[in-house]
């Protein structure tokens, strides 16, 4: 989605708040009237929306899985064809639905600004919904030739500040049957939490609860769930560290070495696990939703993390390599050793088929 030509219309700002020891939600302050900006500031207003929508390590498209009555992705319908007047009314639904849908204290209230108008080339209508978390800050001042500062408080969507989620709803296809909603519609969200390798780190309440969507499963996001599951179960083997660190060079080694196209729960179960531990794997697996099919293997989440691999021992001593490494040059063996006074210890023997060519 490109997010330039983008023409705001309509903003209006509603308060929500965070919940108190009672754990009781505290109602909404509505805004009764449209904002009205100056052009520099609405200049300002939609460079941060663009900026952080086109920023695509920590803002995506996202499935819209309700469109019921009463619903955001509904509510949001209705605002872009509403008057003004009606948008000021209906908006106020907006902050009821964030309101109900933090249920926990430590969810921080803030600035909700609902602002309608179009994106995009042809222009397609859009209804974006931003919250904000509000800071604090000083404005440097001249008075009388001298320079001096004034303290303000609630400030929102400075260029430094991180606190802040976007949600936009985009009508893309005026022509999509109605009846069929939310057919012809894309949502799209921002969340400074969220980044390339950890696409959901973004806030569930906000996008999943508040918004009515959910992470696609697209081949990319779950190939890195894959790693990251595989990864837990391995940790948590009850097997010797010697088969552990082979187990690990192996996910590695089918995610990065493997050239083949697709990857799946029971092939690597089947290449790299016995027979029991492959049915617990599977069960573990399938406890996580993990699709049982094969899925087009996408590293590009895992770029980062699949450069390099490291072990660490005490006292600061690492060994990092890239997977082929480990793979073809390096063994990891478990020995027993002998400790102070004599009493028994494990430990791990190295070996690198290859010299020292350089010491740093």
């Amino acid at each position: 989605m490109f997010y330039e030509n983008m023409s705001v219309k309509r903003i209006i700002l509603h308060d929500v708040f965070q919940r108190k020891d009672d754990k009781l939600p505290i109602p909404p302050r509505y805004g009764n009237q449209l904002c009205v900006l100056p052009a520099d500031a609405m200049d300002d207003f939609k460079s941060r929306v663009i900026e952080a929508l086109g920023n695509n390590s920590k803002s995506m498209e996202m499935t819209i899985n309700d469109g019921t009555a009463g619903s955001v992705p509904e509510i949001a319908a209705k605002l872009i064809k509403a008057n003004d007047a009606q948008f000021v009314v209906q908006s106020q639904a907006i902050a009821d639905q964030l309101t109900e849908k933090q249920l926990t204290r430590t969810l921080p209230g803030g600035v909700i600004v609902v602002f309608s108008g179009t994106i995009g080339s042809p222009a397609r209508p859009f209804l974006g919904i931003i919250k904000a978390e509000t800071q604090s800050g000083f404005l440097r001042e001249v008075k009388r030739g001298a320079l001096d500062a004034a303290y303000l408080k609630d400030l929102f969507l400075t260029p430094a500040t991180k606190l802040y989620k976007i949600g936009m709803f985009v009508h893309v296809d005026p022509a999509a049957d109605a009846k069929k909603f939310p057919v012809g519609w894309k949502a799209f969200v921002f969340d400074s939490h969220m980044s390339s390798a950890k696409r959901d780190g973004a806030a569930q309440y906000f996008y999943e609860a508040f918004l009515c969507c959910v992470i696609p499963q697209d081949s990319s996001f779950l190939t890195k769930a894959f790693f990251d599951h595989t990864k837990t179960f391995i940790k948590a083997l009850d097997v010797p560290q010697e088969k552990r660190a082979d187990l690990m060079t192996g996910l590695y080694t089918y995610l990065k070495v493997d050239n083949t196209p697709t990857l799946s729960v029971n092939s690597f179960a089947t290449n790299y696990f016995d027979d029991e531990i492959a049915d617990s794997f599977e069960t573990f697996m399938k406890a996580r939703k993990f699709p049982t099919n094969a899925i087009k293997k996408d590293i590009t989440d895992l770029q980062g993390q699949l450069r390099l691999r490291k072990m660490v021992f005490s006292n600061s001593i690492k060994l990092t390599a890239p997977p082929e490494a480990f793979k073809d040059m390096i063994t990891v063996e478990t020995i027993n050793g002998e400790g102070a006074a004599g009493a028994g210890q494990q430990w791990t023997r190295i070996t690198i088929r290859d010299h020292i060519r350089e010491e740093l």
